[in-house]
């Protein structure tokens, strides 16, 4: 009876690691990026490219294009992905230097991603 009693200490011993693991597992999983993270990311990402699509064909002044495109590179910086503001930010620079090609450019590359 004591070795049954030790067993099933053991495997009762097992089965909480194995939820304990299990529960660290979901919480570490729970600190990433939400889906809402990746959503705002990816909006982002689009309205940066629709507007400097805009700009490019003057549908948008400069100065307006200019604040959205700051405020895109601003805010996906801040999201799961900090990286994706630079490029972003390279476009705001193109775009304040007048350089429609360079804006033609950054936009296919950043649209094909």
């Amino acid at each position: 009876m004591r070795a049954s009693a030790l067993l099933r200490g053991r495997a009762m011993n097992a089965a909480l690691r194995a939820c304990a693991l299990a529960l660290a597992a979901l919480a570490v999983g729970g600190c990433g990026p939400s889906e809402a993270d990746w959503r705002s990311a990816s909006s982002w990402s689009l309205t940066a490219v629709a507007v400097a699509r805009a700009w490019e064909r003057g549908e948008v002044p400069t100065r307006y294009a200019r604040r959205a495109l700051q405020k895109a590179a601003d805010e996906l910086a801040k999201g799961p992905l900090p990286e994706a503001g630079a490029p972003v930010d390279e476009l705001r620079q193109a775009l304040e230097r007048g350089d429609r090609e360079a804006v033609r450019q950054l936009v296919s590359e950043l649209a094909a991603r």
